[in-house]
């Protein structure tokens, strides 16, 4: 199999993202992106006016990836909460597991600046408070009619969110306590998927 080379556009949003989860967006200079690029300034110029513009289209893109798919399947009215949780674990993990930074420059980002996720989402026509209230909304009806047991959605959101993100942003200290190599953490990041599943659903099934 034939792999496409990269290219120097890609090549410098790939650096650009590993450099502004080490060091923030405020820290980050054009000379250590070109530097982690492997290229000279003048060169990554010729692609990007600035770090703003590079900072822009690597959260937009990210952002859009990441939260499209959530609004896909919380939009969904003909699957229930259950399938909802099982997709939502599916789709978090894989894209974490993809963009092995997203979660750790995300967070970063974010804890500097707290309303970018709703300025990029109302941007984006996906504002994450949307997202929130839906699942909320879905959780509290499960709950009125006796389905599962009584849990608030926020709750139930931040348990997903955690059980998914967590052993993506830990991943250097879980590799060295567990003595695991790269190919050994993906395979358990994919059999994690129903493992986190399966262990929220029989938390809150009755």
């Amino acid at each position: 199999m034939i792999l496409a080379e990269i290219t120097t556009e890609e090549r410098i949003l790939e650096a650009a993202m590993k450099v502004f989860t080490r060091r923030g967006f405020a820290a980050t200079r054009t000379e250590d992106i070109a530097k982690e690029a492997g290229i000279n300034r003048t060169l990554l110029h010729y692609y990007f006016r600035d770090k703003q513009t590079i900072f822009n289209l690597i959260f937009e893109t990210r952002f859009k990836e990441f939260f499209k798919g959530l609004f896909l399947i919380f939009e969904a009215d003909n699957i229930s909460l259950f399938d909802k949780i099982r997709r939502m674990v599916d789709h978090e993990i894989t894209m974490l597991t993809k963009h092995p930074d997203l979660a750790r420059f995300i967070i970063t980002e974010v804890a500097h600046n707290p309303q970018l996720l709703i300025e990029y989402g109302t941007k984006l026509g996906m504002n994450p408070r949307v997202l929130k209230q839906s699942f909320e909304d879905l959780v509290a009806r499960e709950v009125n009619d006796k389905t599962i047991k009584p849990i608030e959605g926020r709750q139930l959101l931040m348990n997903i969110m955690s059980l998914c993100i967590y052993p993506l942003v830990a991943k250097p200290i879980i590799l060295t306590m567990m003595n695991v190599d790269e190919r050994t953490f993906s395979q358990m990041m994919e059999q994690r998927k129903e493992e986190v599943s399966e262990f929220i659903i029989n938390a809150i099934k009755k």
